[in-house]
């Protein structure tokens, strides 16, 4: 009876194991290298983002704000910006979603070079329960950043 059990447990460990690494791959966050300088990718990312008539809400930038307060750390910005009138929608609908719009990238810098790393729209869908497809539109901004930041 106890080896049964055991079994049984062994084989439920497994499962869920299973079943998280799973969701976990799936919420990775994109993450490519730029082509460009740490500053020029930024710049291409916010002009190329108002050039398909998106706004720019705000750039975050941690390396300053750490440099404020006596600390360090290496070039790093958050760029936050997204469509009005793609969003809107979306969170009236969803009123949820709010708390993941509008869309954020990351630029930062390390040894190995200019890093671009930005959560795919499927993760707040799949967090919250909704519709993939109805997020489709924010996957063209996806595909934006990444065209944005490749050699051309």
């Amino acid at each position: 009876m106890l080896s049964t059990f055991k079994r049984i447990l062994v084989a439920t460990s497994i499962i869920g194991m299973s079943i998280l690494s799973n969701s976990a791959s799936a919420q990775s966050p994109h993450q490519f290298k730029s082509a460009y300088s740490f500053e020029d990718t930024v710049s291409r990312l916010e002009s190329g983002i108002k050039d398909k008539g998106m706004s720019v809400f705000a750039v975050i930038d941690h390396a300053e704000a750490a440099k404020n307060a006596g600390l360090t750390m290496p070039p790093t910005k958050v760029i936050i910006f997204g469509n009005p009138k793609a969003g809107t929608p979306l969170m009236v609908k969803y009123p949820a979603l709010a708390l993941d719009l509008p869309l954020r990238v990351l630029v930062n810098q390390d040894q190995s070079g200019v890093n671009v790393i930005m959560h795919p729209y499927q993760t707040a869908f799949n967090n919250l329960q909704l519709p993939v497809q109805d997020g489709e539109a924010l996957g063209q901004a996806e595909k934006l950043v990444q065209k944005l930041v490749m050699q051309q």
